[in-house]
């Protein structure tokens, strides 16, 4: 195995900077750069192009060091391709705090400035499954509540199947519509899902459907890559939500990882935090939160950084930073005339 593989087996599973992921990148028409260094250091970049303010790089999960002290030798790297490229601004997400600091550091030495991006990529929480254990064990560790919802989805006759075919892909887009309404949240568009199942193989990418009375209810898209297996993407309808299909479908897809040899279960986010009496506090993942909780309420919560940018052109950043700011109060204020209109 090589050593890249190891570590991103370790902390992630590598989904996001594996070959197939970029491979899948290029079909919806990103480009993709390969920095890689064997033994030392390794990124799969994606580059993006915005209106006005032009390109900027994206490293998701990454850079990927494989051993100590490469920071520096990456961080030149990376500014030589953004320079090259004419990329404004190279955004990372490493893989732990350390790699962080490091990263900072070295920029700064370059003449560069390094900034918290305002929204992550990628969740910069989540809760991992220990798959080692019995199913028996998992079972019992669960919430009550859980275990009984999953009983009771199989009670009701509902059935989990995988599946790729053409009603199972409307279906998963018409519920991840659905939800995104429903939950005030933002998705990618139907072109970049259809794409993502057809490119990447079924047995690293998998689309689980739950069918009640002959109807799909609930999908969930789950990725396994290295020795984690992680939900992706996932979506219920409004109707039948008595009969509790996404716990069942959440079970399905643990049990499926476990078989194959999987070593994690990557709930794919969370947002978990408390007070100082230990009581969880409300914010806009709770509800999802909680729903994940439910399978391991003591399991490991794994943290990561979240994006940083590195700012290699300082006025199209800024442009860049003025538009988004106008862009997120132009949405605040679209909320607010949808709730003075229900309240009128």
């Amino acid at each position: 195995m090589k050593k890249e593989e190891k570590f991103l087996e370790i902390r992630d599973g590598g989904f996001l900077q594996s070959k197939r992921w970029a491979f899948f990148q290029e079909e919806v028409g990103n480009k993709m750069i390969k920095l890689q260094f064997p033994a030392e250091f390794s990124a799969s970049i994606v580059k993006y192009t915005l209106p006005i303010v032009g390109t900027y790089l994206f490293v998701p999960r990454g850079p990927i060091f494989l051993k100590e002290g490469v920071a520096q030798k990456c961080s030149k790297e990376l500014l030589q391709i953004a320079k090259k490229e004419k990329s404004a601004w190279i955004r990372l997400e490493p893989q732990t705090k350390k790699d962080l600091d490091e990263l900072r550091n070295y920029f700064k030495n370059l003449g560069c400035r390094v900034v918290k991006s305002k929204k992550n990529h990628e969740p910069a929480q989540t809760l991992m499954l220990d798959l080692k254990k019995t199913e028996k064990e998992l079972l019992a560790e669960m919430k009550s509540k859980t275990r009984y919802n999953i009983r009771l989805a199989g009670k009701k006759g509902v059935k989990i199947e995988k599946s790729r075919d053409d009603k199972a892909i409307e279906a998963f887009i018409r519920l991840s519509e659905e939800t995104a309404k429903r939950d005030g949240i933002k998705i990618h568009q139907e072109n970049y899902y259809r794409r993502m199942i057809e490119v990447i193989p079924s047995d690293i990418l998998s689309l689980y459907v739950a069918k009640f009375e002959g109807k799909i209810i609930a999908t969930a898209l789950v990725s396994f890559s290295g020795t984690v297996a992680t939900y992706l993407h996932g979506a219920s309808s409004s109707e039948n939500r008595n009969v509790m299909a996404p716990h069942l479908l959440q079970w399905t897809a643990i049990c499926q990882a476990k078989e194959r040899g999987f070593s994690k279960y990557d709930f794919g986010g969370t947002k978990i935090q408390k007070n100082e009496k230990g009581q969880l506090i409300e914010n806009s993942w709770s509800g999802i939160s909680k729903f994940k909780i439910g399978f391991s309420p003591k399991g490991e919560l794994t943290a990561f950084p979240g994006c940083w940018d590195v700012i290699v052109d300082k006025r199209k950043y800024h442009v860049y930073k003025f538009l988004q700011n106008i862009q997120d109060e132009f949405r605040k204020l679209k909320i607010k005339i949808k709730k003075n209109a229900k309240i009128g």
